[in-house]
């Protein structure tokens, strides 16, 4: 991200729309605070040949983030708590035990 004080943006908003063209996220500040920020529209909502969404694509090159070590959804239930019966049996000795009344 590139940040531009306001009067340099009112003094040449090309060069700020040039980045934006180019990719780049650009903050306009006044005095310090942010005012505005020019983010590019995506070209695509996901790049075709991985099908990752555009903006985490940007993230991935850039650093910002870091792919999954491992793929598909984690068992937390099982990381969790592997000693705890499966709900099912729960239910089951509780229904036993309302029938023992």
């Amino acid at each position: 991200m590139k940040t531009v004080g306001l009067r340099e943006f009112e003094q040449n908003p090309s060069e700020a729309l040039a980045l934006v063209e180019s990719g780049l996220t650009v903050l306009v500040t006044d005095q310090g605070k942010p005012l505005l920020r020019l983010v590019p529209e995506a070209v695509s909502r996901t790049v075709p040949e991985t099908g990752v969404p555009a903006a985490l694509q940007r993230m991935l090159d850039s650093g910002d983030a870091h792919p999954p070590a491992e793929q598909g959804m984690p068992d937390l239930a099982l990381e969790l708590a592997p000693e705890l019966p499966e709900l099912s049996h729960l239910l089951v000795e509780e229904r036993d035990r309302e029938r023992r009344r």
